[in-house]
């Protein structure tokens, strides 16, 4: 007999502590506790997002886009940076306190029932998208979910749903364990989330990799069209502290918030996807016709944030943060930071255990004048000690917990200060220097 909870603060600790994810060889299970409350991922549209990076940004640009034209937006992403609810939101509300406790009981209420039919209860991620699913299906005045996935595609416990349309942001190389060696690999592991007659958006500009994309399609007998943003060139675009402009000749000028030339990219991918919404003739909740303008699109990507990506915390001193936990991201970040106009600029540095280090190390060291290495207190964190052993940085400072590399930042700052290398660690320092 499974226990429920009175308090939402413990419900979430007993969540965090599940089997964060298993070995599958299919979505049985998923689709199992799906049926056991009545399928609710059937029962809202949904836009269905994958990708190694990017996939967080183009989700927020196409909800705030979606949002300016007046629609009931929910997205499903992870991790979160600040607080648990923000994996779960309608427009730009938190699923709140109560419903997490409310839902999460009902789930636990099952775990007897589970186990008697032969299924292991719920892992972290199948419990939360479960969770999600049945939050938004009791919203009747939703209009279209956004739903990112955990990792890879294929066998993703959010790859129950029949989406509108989905999206592959990008591929690099991330998770190998679980989704292969190879950038090949990877792809046809994202490309499970592509159902058949469901037209797919792919973010990828290297022709090998789209052919491999068209063979996957004719192999699988896919009638949905595939999509390709033109990515291979950027348009005249500027890339500052300040704001991120590019321009393409069907809308003009387009000004995003969010910084650094591959949001660029993330949003070429987004205006790809509602250049296809606008083709569907989608109806929202009283069955009118949502046509997204090219006026709309524009606002709702200005307006776009997203937390712990190129954000800007602090500007005296200038303090940046961001999430980037792949090589991949890394060089996409140091793309941005070479063009700055700083002398002195410093890396605060720590990354999760699984992570390719020494690489990653090896693409920032050559943009910085100091290197902090440090540990947040999420159990996957690297070790300092590997971390200083795989270094070559001939200024590196060790400070032994974020705390204190906060402080020290503060108390010492250079004209350029970022940190970087996991969202696990963003998500400790930012309320610090908040």
């Amino acid at each position: 007999m499974y226990k429920t909870f009175n308090k939402t603060s413990e419900l979430i600790e007993w969540i965090q502590n599940l089997k964060r994810f298993s070995r599958k060889k299919s979505l049985d299970k998923m689709k199992y506790l799906c049926k056991l409350f009545n399928n609710p991922e059937k029962h809202f549209p949904s836009i269905h997002v994958t990708g190694t990076n990017g996939k967080g940004s183009v989700v927020s640009y196409l909800k705030n886009v979606f949002m300016e034209n007046g629609l009931n937006v929910a997205t499903f992403t992870s991790p979160y940076i600040v607080k648990f609810n923000e994996r779960i939101m309608i427009n730009n509300d938190m699923i709140s306190d109560e419903d997490i406790l409310k839902i999460g009981n009902a789930i636990i209420e099952k775990f007897d029932q589970i186990e008697s039919e032969d299924y292991e209860i719920p892992t972290f991620f199948e419990f939360i998208t479960l969770m999600a699913f049945i939050y938004f299906s009791e919203h009747k005045e939703l209009d279209l979910a956004i739903i990112e996935v955990g990792i890879g595609g294929v066998l993703d416990s959010t790859n129950v749903i029949m989406p509108i349309i989905s999206v592959i942001s990008n591929i690099g190389m991330d998770h190998m364990n679980v989704l292969g060696s190879t950038l090949e690999e990877i792809l046809i592991n994202k490309l499970g989330i592509v159902k058949n007659d469901i037209p797919a958006v792919i973010g990828i500009k290297d022709e090998k990799l789209k052919n491999v994309c068209l063979k996957y399609k004719k192999l699988h007998n896919l009638s949905g069209n595939f999509n390709f943003p033109l990515l291979t060139t950027y348009p005249q675009h500027q890339c500052s502290l300040e704001k991120t402009t590019f321009i393409l000749p069907k809308y003009g000028e387009i000004e995003l918030q969010l910084l650094g030339i591959h949001q660029i990219e993330n949003a070429m991918i987004a205006i790809k996807t509602i250049e296809v919404f606008n083709s569907l003739n989608f109806r929202n909740h009283l069955n009118e016709k949502i046509v997204i303008s090219n006026v709309i699109l524009k606002r709702g990507l200005k307006k776009t944030t997203w937390p712990g990506r190129l954000e800007i915390v602090s500007r005296n001193p200038l303090i940046v943060i961001d999430g980037g936990h792949n090589s991949d991201c890394i060089n996409r970040i140091m793309d941005f930071v070479k063009t700055l106009p700083y002398e002195n600029k410093r890396c605060i540095f720590s990354c999760s255990s699984d992570k390719d280090k020494e690489m990653m190390l090896s693409l920032i060291e050559p943009y910085f004048d100091e290197i902090i290495l440090t540990a947040f207190t999420y159990k996957r964190h690297s070790e300092i000690e590997e971390l200083n052993r795989l270094c070559s940085h001939s200024n590196k400072k060790i400070i032994n917990n974020v705390n204190d590399a906060v402080e020290y930042v503060k108390q010492n700052p250079l004209s350029f200060n970022l940190f970087i290398g996991s969202l696990y660690f963003i998500s400790e320092i930012r309320p610090l220097l908040k």
